[in-house]
């Protein structure tokens, strides 16, 4: 009978513990205020604009920098650079961002936990002014192996600013816009690649005289990023790694536009996860590898991260004005489909950013994921078959901006917002900087093979992705959580409650005992 008794009151208290975390959850939640807003606008034009920026500079131009090559070649050797002398240097000039990405990024933790997040965005501009330098003195002294080496420098504070930003981002935010906040990463990036585009063209900076000018624009962002001076620290960073209640109050203050009841309750949730992570040993580098609960969540980090890259999104960046070249467009019209791509791809990443707080992280990239293996096929067929139908060449272009909406809507920008939420404060830089290593890694393969994929397979290399893309749907439905609106405790217990396969709201015990 006392069994019967205890059953409903456990029910009871489970029922009364879900509506206790809903009403603190809504006590966290705040508003999009002014100072927030130009906090997040300098840190994102900065970092993510530069970072989008520099992705696309050499894309538009393409023709314009391989004459270059070229003359530069010619006047050494006396000869014409042969075409598959210019496709590896090329292969290696565009692989070399994202290999640079790649230790920048596995740095990035280092760096934000030292120096801090804001701090840490600031220092990373020494970089982008060494990389301005080469990229000036590779022009006016005919080297094209200075151009190279400057691409590699790129790719160091590309990686530095993806790891770093998204941590920024998503502390400074409250709960409720975390998801909002952390979007607008990869929506900036996808703005400064389209920008980059449109200036790309011959009509603007895309001639032999003017290129340098879409190179040097990367001092103009840097120097728009000394705006962070006035925003405030990571009020979690000043909070639980430097110990400083006095500023995180501060900048919270700020933050929440002098909301004393929404600071307090902030301040409250900063405090309940210090004594927590006092309470333990302090998370190690090792641990990340090791610790069960820390290895789960970046396992899946990790594998979201090589999902998106080898989705084939690179190969669309950095080739698509050569593959549309390839398909038949003539002209100016390359470039102009290129443009098309930025602009399709900036104009769901905002509907993204928009959606994201109501339809949740894990159905956006679920959905995004299906869409990208839909296109990829899609892409890959109209090509095989464009030689004997000519209007599939057009076909090609369509599915190329389906999986442009697609990659926009979820993959894009997700990845980097279930990363910074799936990780308390003493682990959350240590495991972004490996997810941002993998991601821009992966990057470099698929960016440095990609022409000899397509050189070996021809026109399979997107049914290539397509194949792949099934497979990362399928670990996206049955591994990856749902985050939207959790604390950083409701998801680790979800970690815990997890079967097999999927993600359910039932204990271990209960699973077993049904």
């Amino acid at each position: 009978m006392n069994t019967d008794v205890k059953k409903p009151l456990e029910k009871m208290d489970f029922h009364s513990k879900i509506e206790n975390n809903q009403e603190q959850k809504k006590n966290l939640n705040g508003e999009a205020t002014f100072y927030l807003t130009f906090c997040l606008t300098v840190a994102v034009i900065g970092s993510a604009f530069q970072v989008g920026w520099n992705i696309g500079i050499f894309n538009t131009p393409f023709y314009v920098i391989k004459d270059f090559f070229n003359q530069t070649y010619k006047e050494r050797e006396g000869i014409p650079m042969s075409e598959a002398r210019f496709d590896f240097l090329w292969s290696i000039t565009n692989g070399l961002l994202p290999l640079g990405a790649a230790f920048g990024g596995i740095i990035s933790g280092f760096v934000a936990d030292r120096f801090g997040r804001k701090n840490g965005l600031l220092m990373t501009n020494i970089l982008v002014i060494i990389c301005f330098v080469l990229n000036i003195i590779s022009k006016f002294t005919s080297q094209y192996e200075t151009l190279i080496v400057a691409r590699f420098i790129c790719g160091l504070f590309c990686g530095l600013f993806t790891g770093i930003l998204p941590l920024y981002l998503t502390e400074v935010a409250p709960q409720n816009l975390r998801g909002l906040a952390g979007s607008l990463n990869q929506l900036i990036l996808v703005f400064g690649i389209f920008v980059t585009n449109v200036f790309g063209i011959r009509e603007i900076f895309g001639t032999e005289q003017k290129w340098t000018f879409l190179v040097g624009v990367m001092i103009i962002i840097a120097l728009s990023h000394l705006g962070m001076i006035f925003a405030v620290e990571s009020p979690k960073y000043l909070y639980i790694k430097k110990h400083d209640k006095n500023k995180a109050f501060q900048a919270l203050f700020r933050l929440r536009n002098h909301d004393t009841n929404l600071v307090d309750n902030e301040i409250r949730e900063l405090e309940k996860e210090r004594i927590e992570m006092l309470s333990r040993e302090q998370v190690r580098w090792h641990d990340v590898f090791f610790k069960p609960s820390l290895r789960h969540p970046l396992i899946i980090a990790v594998c979201i991260h090589i999902a998106q890259q080898f989705s084939g999104i690179n190969a669309v960046v950095f080739y698509s004005t050569r593959i549309f070249s390839k398909i038949g467009l003539e002209g100016q019209w390359p470039l102009y489909a290129t443009i098309l791509l930025g602009l399709v791809q900036v104009i769901m990443t905002l509907t993204c950013t928009v959606i994201i707080e109501k339809a949740g992280r894990k159905s956006l990239l679920l959905i995004g994921m299906v869409g990208l293996c839909i296109a990829s096929f899609g892409i890959g067929l109209s090509r095989l078959f464009s030689k004997n139908y000519e209007w599939l060449d057009y076909a090609t272009v369509l599915f190329a901006v389906i999986y442009t909406v697609f990659f926009a809507i979820g993959p894009g920008a997700i990845p980097w917002v279930i990363t910074a939420e799936m990780f308390k404060s003493d682990a959350r830089a240590k495991a972004g900087s490996v997810a941002v290593f993998v991601n821009w890694f992966s990057a470099f393969i698929v960016t440095v093979s990609f022409q000899f994929i397509e050189a070996a397979i021809g026109d399979y290399s997107f049914i290539l992705f397509g194949c792949l893309l099934i497979f990362f749907s399928l670990f996206m439905l049955l591994f990856v959580p749902e985050t939207k609106h959790k604390t950083v405790d409701e998801i680790i217990n979800e970690f815990e409650h997890q079967t097999f396969f999927l993600f359910n709201n039932k204990t271990k015990s209960e699973i077993v005992n049904f």
